[in-house]
Order: structure tokens, then C-alpha cells, then sequence
């Protein structure tokens, strides 16, 4: 399969740029020569890896990677430059994967698509962003033992609810780990666990609201997810989970088989099955907690 990389450059050296990008057999260009033409392929094509100068007529690189980490954060960028990295302010590429190429250097047109390749290939691996506060998430996760927990027949009867309220083929309550979200009862399929890079919680948990998805083939984010699209899954909506300190460490989620939308109150509903998910979870850490001197005596 191709995969569409967005050039950017002037119009004297687009046509280079974009040469080069394609004579990697796998590799497809689409170009732009200024910052809005760029933002505006950002958001028509299903594009997997940006390359841009960093003087353009309207702006420069990093108000494009700007734009990237605004409406397709997981998409790498190769900055193209002559500029010196030390006069480049790289606070906008904070949480992107970025490389720098020297355009300068006398092989750097012909080593351009092998970068490339490398950067898609690296952030496949990277696979998802982290919140902020992801150590310290963690660390609230890891305060609930719930392994020790009688939550099962709890959260089952919870999601059965959930999913016969919304209508919809399956609803389930996740934790997320540090590498993948394991769920902790499903209603209407047999799934243990997701990695992070796969599930679309990754993404839900970094919203403060209900995220949804109402065709996930409409969306940059989901649209090639192979693991999703053998699951099934087309529309999601999901809330957080999150501790009395404020962090997300799980999500309440419902999915269906084919797209639909939510309204306001739907959204608001199934954050009240969220918060319900985590004040069962709090109550039962809290009533093991306060039982737990009673093992030593």
C-alpha cells in the first residue's frame, strides 16, 4: 500500500522535494508550496508523514508543525532546511516525532526518502501520545490492586446496562496501562485487552470530554487501523474514568457496527456511567483498605 507524504517547499524546489520522496516505490507525494495549502492537505488527505522547509511564503516550518500537532498529532515531520536547528524555535514540536535533514548536505536529496520511510516506520512504533501526566497516572493506576477487588460481577452487570441503554454492540470498561488497555468487563465481545497503539481510548483519555467517532472511515486517526477494522468497530464514543486527584486512568466506552452519532445528553449519560465505573472502583479500594490491618492479627 502507497502512503501519501505532504510536501511542502517553494515553487522552485517542490518539484525536487517531491521527486525525491517518490522514487522510494512506496512512497506518494502530494505537494504544497505555502503554509495554508499545507494545512488545508492536512485535512483532506490521509496523509502518513509531512516534509516542509522551513522559509515558506506565508510562514515557516514549525508554524506547520504547528498545525500537525493541532489536527493529526501521531504524523511525523522531516524539516527539509538549510536553517541551522539553532535557529529554529522547536517549541511546537514538543510531543511530535521530528527529524531534521540538512538539504545542504551533498547526498541529502537522495537519502530524503530513505528518511522518511524511517521517521513513518519509527512513529508506528511510537504509536500513541501520552497525557502530561502519564508518570503520575500511572502511579494512580497502580494505587488500585484490582486483581484484589470484587468488581467483576459489579462491572458486568454495569456494562450489560450500558450497552442495552445505548442500543449498541458492545460497551466496556478499560483500564489503560502503560502499553495497553486491559478491560475489565465487556458486553457483547470477548476481548481482554487492546495494545495502546490500537485502541481508541488513547485518544478518547486525552479529551476531557465524551469523545466520538460516528464512522471511524472517516477518520485520519482510525481509518487504517487494521485491528480495529477486524474488530468490527465503526462508530465509539467513550468517557473518562478519572481518580478524585484528576487523573484518567480508564474509560467507560460503547461501539456499534455501524456509524452512528450521539446527542449532547447521550454523551452526558454515559459520563454518568463513567463516574459510576469509578466510585465503585474508589469504594471497593477504600473498603479494602480500611479492612487491611485486620490481616496481621
Amino acid at each position: 500500500m502507497s502512503r501519501t507524504v505532504l510536501c511542502v517547499d517553494t515553487e522552485d524546489r517542490i518539484g525536487t522535494v517531491s521527486s525525491a520522496v517518490e522514487a522510494e516505490d512506496d512512497l506518494t507525494a502530494v505537494e504544497a508550496t505555502t503554509v495554508d495549502g499545507a494545512v488545508d492537505s492536512l485535512e483532506t488527505e490521509q496523509v502518513v508523514c509531512v516534509v516542509t522547509a522551513y522559509d515558506l511564503p506565508d510562514g515557516t516550518g514549525m508554524d506547520l508543525v504547528e498545525a500537525v500537532r493541532d489536527t493529526a498529532p501521531q504524523t511525523p515531520v522531516v524539516l527539509f532546511t538549510a536553517v541551522s536547528p539553532a535557529e529554529i524555535d522547536t517549541a511546537s514540536a514538543e510531543e511530535l516525532l521530528v527529524e531534521y535533514l540538512n538539504r545542504d548536505l551533498p547526498d541529502a536529496t537522495d537519502r530524503l526518502g530513505f528518511i522518511v520511510n524511517d521517521v513513518i516506520d519509527h512513529s508506528v512504533q511510537v504509536g500513541f501520545l501520552a497525557p502530561d501526566d502519564e508518570d503520575e497516572r500511572l502511579d494512580a493506576l497502580d494505587a488500585y490492586d484490582v486483581e484484589e477487588l470484587p468488581i467483576d460481577e459489579s462491572f458486568d452487570r454495569l456494562t450489560d446496562l450500558i450497552a442495552a441503554h445505548f442500543d449498541v454492540a458492545v460497551s466496556f470498561i478499560g483500564l489503560i496501562e502503560e502499553d495497553e488497555e486491559n478491560f475489565l468487563a465487556c458486553t457483547g465481545a470477548d476481548w481482554d485487552s487492546l495494545t495502546r497503539e490500537d485502541t481508541m481510548c488513547t485518544h478518547s483519555m486525552l479529551q476531557e470530554d465524551v469523545m466520538v467517532v460516528e464512522d471511524i472511515a472517516h477518520d485520519k486517526r482510525f481509518n487504517k487501523n487494521e485491528q480495529l477494522e477486524n474488530l468490527g468497530i465503526v462508530s465509539y464514543a467513550g468517557a473518562n474514568m478519572t481518580t478524585p486527584d484528576g487523573h484518567v486512568i480508564g474509560q467507560v466506552c460503547v461501539l456499534d457496527h455501524e456509524p452512528r452519532s450521539y446527542s449532547q445528553a447521550e454523551q452526558d449519560r454515559l459520563e454518568q456511567f463513567a463516574n459510576t465505573a469509578m466510585e465503585i472502583l474508589q469504594l471497593r479500594q477504600t473498603v479494602r483498605e480500611a479492612r487491611a490491618p485486620e490481616v496481621g492479627r
